[in-house]
């Protein structure tokens, strides 16, 4: 349905219920609204499945909503900051009026700065109000000597995290994004502090979260973006040659090659015949593994043994790319002693 909107006429009310239902858990419901929308295909819609559409679009308006007022609160506490301050993911959907933001449920507000001007951030934001969970000393460091984004921080009573960021992978995983270009290329946004990635890393960003630093474990949501990103942004100068270029100067062919094959397979994202994308992929393990993983089991009753195995396939997989073998082992082992004395105080990444 959302590769072929255009088919909403064929279903019958109990396919309906079911694919609502299926939507609803796998977080996409508002986007197969935007979807319908722009195909011209509501009117095919019953109108009790109409309530939902309309009810889900109505939430993921009030969540917009709610990131342009963080966004108007972090803008204030980062009055007149040297350093550049990049939205990232949903925020930068938003502040760019992307059409697919409409129907998404964003959580959290993404923004990066330099890794130098890092503690100058944070000790601003925390001078403005807002703080962060309290960890215990390894989760401390976990974040602050490995990872590529502090602590969650939060302002009192407000519905949404602030995730800070200094690069958009982890400094421990096998692929290294180019920070300094991703800052040197990024794009300011009128009429605002703030600025976003290139259009060519705003699609890599989205393709490395999806096939390099998690383990795709019912992240359809992610592949829609990736899908929905390509069409805002393949207008774009050189949109395909400068996708190529970039992936390569951030060692992000891989995830860039998995990303496009999956989203032509189940969303049929339209490539250009003449683009020259990413280098041959392992395609057999995964392509048995990221069908299972990735796309959403039917809400009655367990996933099965198949979906089950193959999430953790990629769970291992995830951690092996996020860590040396050396470091895995540690965290680990830790993360095992935890559960193994459930009265310690638990988080990490």
């Amino acid at each position: 349905m959302l590769a072929a909107p255009e088919s909403a006429r064929s279903l019958t009310l109990a396919e309906w219920d079911a694919l609502v239902r299926v939507a609803r858990a796998a977080r996409v419901l508002g986007q197969l609204r935007v979807r319908l929308e722009r195909a011209g295909a509501l009117a095919e819609v019953p109108d009790q499945v109409r309530l939902h559409l309309d009810s889900e679009r109505t939430l993921a308006r009030h969540r917009g909503q709610m990131v342009r007022w963080e966004l108007e609160c972090i803008a204030r506490a980062l009055e007149g900051f040297p350093a550049p301050l990049v939205l990232l993911k949903g925020a930068a959907y938003v502040a760019q009026g992307f059409a697919f933001a409409e129907g998404r449920l964003p959580s959290d507000v993404d923004l990066m700065v330099p890794r130098a001007a890092l503690d100058a951030a944070e000790r601003a934001l925390v001078a403005a109000g807002w703080r962060m969970e309290q960890l215990d000393p390894y989760d401390e460091r976990y974040y602050r000597e490995w990872s590529h984004e502090l602590p969650p921080m939060r302002y009192p009573e407000h519905p949404l995290e602030l995730d800070l960021h200094h690069t958009i992978l982890p400094l421990t995983g096998r692929a290294r994004p180019d920070a300094a270009a991703l800052f040197a290329d990024a794009m300011p946004l009128a009429d605002s502090p703030f600025r976003v990635l290139c259009p060519a890393d705003q699609v890599l960003h989205a393709c490395a979260q999806l096939f390099q630093d998690s383990d795709c474990a019912g992240r359809l949501r992610d592949l829609v973006d990736i899908d929905a990103l390509i069409g805002e942004l393949r207008a774009a100068d050189r949109f395909w040659e400068r996708l190529a270029e970039r992936a390569k100067l951030h060692g992000l062919e891989r995830p860039l090659a998995y990303a496009l094959r999956y989203a032509q397979r189940f969303l049929g994202t339209a490539l250009p015949d003449e683009f020259l994308g990413p280098p041959r992929i392992p395609r057999l393990p995964m392509d048995r593994l990221v069908p299972l993983a990735l796309l959403p089991t039917h809400p009655d009753g367990a996933s099965p043994l198949a979906v089950r195995g193959a999430r953790l396939a990629l769970f291992v997989r995830s951690h092996w790319l996020r860590m040396p073998p050396a470091l895995l082992a540690r965290h680990a082992l830790t993360k095992l002693w935890r559960a193994l004395r459930p009265s310690e105080a638990s988080g990490g990444e």
